[in-house]
């Protein structure tokens, strides 16, 4: 998201008058490129979204859905509209269900999303049932954000009650479904047990790439977390990448490489379809930049260890080591 004063560039939806226009910031939170491209007031975003449901949620230019700030600030305004609408009514539970994940991934305020994404989900279960589309989505926000506050046994029976609705319901290949899936997935490395963890994430993946296609933002998504499934099974354990600079035990290579692999091509993939300054994009590079940090560190520690100039070996015996 970039908030900018004083840009070179004009509000592409703009409603506001010419003396409210110069003094407000010009935002831009969606995947539009260019210097002047996909810049707007934040208030103008409001007012056509008040006109077009869709707007809430994503750029009608690039598709992209809203982030960071932008996205926060809609939510906000969003809610400040329909928050007095009957508890049951659908544009209150959207807009309810919009901040809760606004403040989540844009504000890192879990607490602040939990009580919205509670109201959602027995709202949802009372008016449409348990299971309808729409309240499995629910259930899933809400075990994700219990997931996210180390809060893993409310987290676990939401997962699979959805999962096990979406599979009846949907189908094992809905989109829907696979998300979950995926979730359930992190659930399982968050505890550690990699073995249940490992095929969840590779189906999720093999049935995104083949249902969704290699560049959709859910594909790149599991890219993504099964490549830092890699680097903790790597390290035999769950461990931030913070935790990793004190770790002592030893590092399995092959799930390094692995990880490497995978999210270099996260970051190639959010770098092409989301940008370069997208904070899935970033958040790929910094995971990568880490898992080639250990690997050097790994292979600098080999080499102090076994310290012989492999440089005078013969071209036979280099040409027989090569993987």
């Amino acid at each position: 998201m970039t908030t900018e004063e004083g840009v070179d560039g004009e509000c592409w939806v703009c409603v506001e008058g010419s003396s409210n226009t110069r003094s407000s910031k010009l935002v831009r939170g969606c995947a539009c490129r260019g210097a002047h491209a996909g810049f707007a007031h934040l208030s103008c975003l409001v007012q056509a979204a008040k006109h077009d449901e869709d707007r809430w949620d994503s750029c009608p230019t690039c598709k992209q859905d809203f982030t960071g700030d932008v996205r926060l600030g809609l939510a906000r305004a969003r809610w400040k509209i329909h928050r007095k609408h009957p508890v049951g009514d659908w544009q209150r539970l959207n807009a309810a269900d919009g901040l809760a994940s606004a403040l989540q991934d844009c504000a890192g305020d879990p607490a602040g999303a939990l009580p919205l994404f509670r109201e959602v989900l027995e709202v949802s279960r009372q008016v449409d049932g348990n299971d309808d589309a729409n309240t499995l989505v629910s259930m899933n926000n809400l075990a994700s954000l219990h997931q996210k506050m180390g809060n893993y046994q409310l987290a676990l029976p939401l997962f699979e009650e959805a999962i096990e609705a979406q599979r009846r319901t949907l189908g094992e290949e809905a989109a829907d479904t696979l998300r979950t899936i995926n979730n359930l997935a992190m659930l399982h490395l968050r505890t550690g047990d990699f073995l249940l963890s490992l095929p969840l994430a590779e189906k999720a993946l093999a049935a995104r790439q083949r249902t969704l296609g290699k560049d959709h933002a859910d594909t790149l998504s599991s890219i993504e977390n099964l490549g830092l499934l890699r680097w903790h099974m790597a390290h035999g354990i769950y461990i931030s990448f913070h935790d990793a600079d004190t770790f002592e035990g030893l590092c399995k290579l092959e799930d390094l490489e692995c990880s490497k692999e995978l999210l270099a091509e996260a970051v190639k993939g959010r770098s092409k379809v989301l940008g370069k300054a997208h904070h899935l994009t970033l958040e790929s590079i910094r995971a990568l930049g880490y898992a080639e940090k250990r690997m050097d560190e790994l292979r600098s520690s080999a080499a102090h260890t076994h310290p012989k100039d492999i440089s005078a070996e013969p071209p036979l015996a280099k040409k027989h080591r090569k993987r």
